[in-house]
């Protein structure tokens, strides 16, 4: 069979399989939680969450539609296979589109300023109105050395250019894993998170210091102040002064950390735990038991932090855990990272990406637009 007949024949099982009563109600919720922001009509939008929940979508158990949808067709090729497993490598964007390419469109990503050629199981007839300078709002996902486009598309015409590069400089702000599809831009990030975690350092004397909540945020804006003043032009933007809850501005002790790896982390009740690993025996107070166990088990809070922790003192980190685990002969240096790993499998499975967001000298001048108060 034609590679596009086949992925398009394969494609319509998976998408009927998604819309079995078997995951009606995954599906209810996928629509219920979904805030897709003006990306098109109804039915496009329609579309695309129901492409998100075949392709993406972590169900509650743990696995995807894919997943169980080769479990269930066991009979399917070696070939039909990797082509499904393919399609979890999907690239989400606003494309500008560049031409045609006999039955392609040749597009590129605002986002991440890579080049796709893309097909349609429709065949020509759903490019036919399409054309140079256009804008496509849609979900790509591989076909070989090409692109097969996934779900419905949304068109805008050229004259929507400047609203459009605003809208991809917001999206990539927001979503860095969708810039650092791009290798050079991820190169790129990191260099300026190894830069901006020195001047973190040379601020603050050390990757991470502890203070009251109602601290953060002036603590945070002398960082930026600080990146402002040593910043070199180029169109790259540092991390954006967030909105903080009130659980965080009301915290006793929050620890701000330049990560090496992501960047700025917060960690509230961060002196608490500091004095359970400087003395092991207030484990058996209630509140210093149940703060480690959220850290240690909550699905938001980085290894890094429970590292941060053990490192002053690991013996002492062993006895913790030995304490909260009612494992004896727990040692840190010995078992710690296979106890994170263990409780922070995300973190281990999934490649840590940096905050910090390059962006072109194009992209530069609508993120000066853009409703918040970050430096350029």
């Amino acid at each position: 069979m034609d590679v596009m007949k086949q992925a398009g024949a394969l494609k319509e099982r998976l998408v009927a399989f998604a819309l079995s009563p078997r995951f009606a109600r995954e599906l209810d919720e996928a629509f219920e939680q979904s805030h897709p922001g003006g990306l098109g009509e109804n039915e496009v939008t329609a579309s695309m969450i129901v492409d998100h929940f075949a392709l993406q979508h972590r169900l509650a158990s743990g696995d995807t539609v894919i997943d169980r949808f080769l479990r269930a067709h066991p009979d399917l090729s070696p070939q039909e296979r990797s082509m499904l497993l393919g399609w979890r490598d999907v690239v989400e964007g606003i494309f500008e589109v560049q031409g045609k390419d006999r039955d392609a469109v040749i597009l590129v990503n605002l986002v991440d300023e890579l080049t796709y050629r893309a097909r349609s199981n429709m065949g020509k007839s759903a490019f036919r109105p399409v054309k140079k300078g256009m804008f496509l709002i849609c979900r790509l996902v591989p076909l070989g050395e090409d692109w097969l486009v996934s779900a419905n598309i949304s068109l805008f015409p050229a004259k929507a250019r400047a609203e459009l590069r605003t809208q991809a400089a917001e999206v990539a702000l927001r979503n860095p894993k969708l810039v650092f599809r791009n290798p050079e831009k991820l190169a790129t990030a990191r260099q300026l998170l190894a830069e901006q975690r020195e001047v973190f350092i040379e601020l603050y004397g050390a990757e991470y210091i502890v203070v009251p909540g109602d601290q953060v945020i002036p603590r945070f804006d002398a960082f930026m102040r600080a990146l402002m003043d040593g910043a070199q032009p180029g169109g790259t933007t540092p991390p954006p002064s967030p909105s903080y809850p009130d659980e965080v501005l009301d915290a006793e002790t929050v620890a701000i950390h330049f990560d090496p790896e992501t960047g700025i982390s917060l960690y509230l009740d961060f002196g608490l735990l500091q004095e359970l690993f400087a003395n092991p025996s207030l484990i058996n107070r209630r509140r210093y038991r149940e703060t480690l166990t959220s850290y240690l088990r909550g699905d938001d809070i980085s290894p890094a932090a429970i590292r941060l922790l053990a490192e002053p003192d690991p013996d002492n980190a062993g006895v913790v855990f030995q304490k909260l685990l009612k494992k004896k002969g727990f040692s840190w240096p010995e078992h710690g990272e296979a106890l994170l790993r263990r409780h922070k499998t995300r973190y281990f499975e999934t490649p840590q990406l940096p905050t910090t967001v390059p962006v072109s000298a194009a992209m530069t001048e609508h993120l000066r637009t853009l409703d918040h108060q970050t430096p350029i």
